[in-house]
């Protein structure tokens, strides 16, 4: 069987413009969406943190009586609950940071460790409703002061003082965000095995939080007719919670030695890092 192929010449249809025309688009036919631009430093900090915040909070347990339902040993019980439910919530925060999980995994697990207490703290004292004696966990749980005080003692006074500073520079969320990421990485944890990595994400967190500030972008701040807040003002409460996290180890360490409660294995594991 033959078969024959037909050459059509296209010369003579190439028409006074000289080419072909050209097939008609058709109007039905969407124009491709340009790619959606990479999420800025700031906007990635802004959404970890809210992404940790609590939809709700509970006010299953709250008493302003002193003792209330709970026994002493429940109230002690009670603080370890919210530390290692502030645990939790804070690994999950970290791992969603950007340029978190790209560190070395030892890494990871050291600086959610030596930040920890820290973060507990700065966290508590952003949410805490002062005037009303109100500490509002991590967790979404509500306490009254009177019901704290059992389980942390005179660390509470402490964390109230700083509260109160920290309220005081009505820090705007980008700028918490900013604050928090910075408590955790620090290249001056010890122990830590490629803390140039560590240090090159804390400069460019110190830019962003500099570049926030000095671009008008804390507006919160500036609605309320407030200044905004120096770099070194907000960089020098990594130092105050330093200060936090040894006075959280010395209170964990003294309910150890009560031997009332002993504290969970998460939680007794950070007394290796007390400095005595």
């Amino acid at each position: 069987m033959c078969v024959i192929f037909t050459v059509v010449r296209t010369d003579n249809l190439k028409g006074r413009r000289g080419r072909l025309p050209s097939k008609p688009k058709s109007p039905m036919q969407p124009e491709p969406s340009p790619p959606s631009p990479p999420l800025s430093l700031l906007n990635a900090l802004v959404r970890a943190y809210s992404q940790s915040i609590p939809r709700e909070l509970d006010y299953s347990q709250f008493s302003a009586v002193e003792t209330g339902t709970l026994g002493e040993t429940q109230q002690i019980q009670l603080f370890y609950r919210v530390l290692t439910g502030s645990m939790e919530v804070t690994r999950r925060w970290a791992e969603r940071l950007p340029g978190f999980t790209e560190l070395h995994h030892d890494d990871q697990g050291l600086l959610i460790d030596s930040a920890f207490l820290e973060l507990f703290v700065l966290r508590l004292a952003n949410r805490s409703l002062l005037a009303e004696e109100k500490f509002v966990f991590c967790t979404g749980l509500v306490l009254h002061r009177l019901q704290c005080l059992r389980g942390f003692g005179e660390w509470l006074d402490s964390i109230r003082d700083f509260s109160s500073h920290l309220q005081s520079l009505s820090l705007d969320l980008p700028a918490f965000s900013c604050l928090s990421a910075l408590v955790l990485l620090t290249e001056q944890c010890p122990g830590l095995k490629e803390p140039k990595k560590v240090e090159e994400l804390q400069s460019k967190l110190i830019c962003c939080l500099r570049d926030h500030l000095s671009s008008g972008g804390a507006t919160s701040v500036a609605a309320a007719g407030k200044a905004t807040p120096p770099v070194a003002a907000i960089l020098g409460l990594r130092a105050e919670l330093r200060l936090q996290r040894t006075q959280g180890l010395q209170r964990i360490f003294y309910l150890k030695l009560e031997d009332l409660v002993q504290p969970p294995p998460l939680i007794d594991r950070f007394l290796d890092t007390l400095p005595y």
